[in-house]
């Protein structure tokens, strides 16, 4: 746990929907199980913009790994909204 963190920047892979925003919001101040919650946070969540190489390179990478027949059909689909074509494996 970072203690008393004045500013805490990360970058992830991981999509930030309405489950992990409600997971991280706390309306008030709080003691529980040996923690005491009395500061407040902002947490802001910003896409990064990259170039659209890097993504479809992405892509195709992860179909390249890939094994398991049920990561090919979210692969496509996110391949056809990138407007990237997946290469078939070597």
């Amino acid at each position: 746990m970072i203690e008393d963190p004045k500013i805490v920047v990360i970058e992830t892979f991981r999509r930030i929907g309405n489950w992990e925003l409600e997971r991280l919001k706390q309306d008030n101040p709080d003691v529980f199980n040996g923690f005491c919650s009395v500061r407040k946070y902002k947490v802001t969540v910003e896409l990064i913009d990259e170039p659209i190489e890097v993504i479809h390179q992405r892509i195709q990478e992860l179909n390249d790994k890939s094994k398991n027949i049920h990561d090919w059909e979210p692969l496509r689909k996110e391949a056809k909204k990138y407007g990237y074509e997946i290469k078939p494996k070597k």
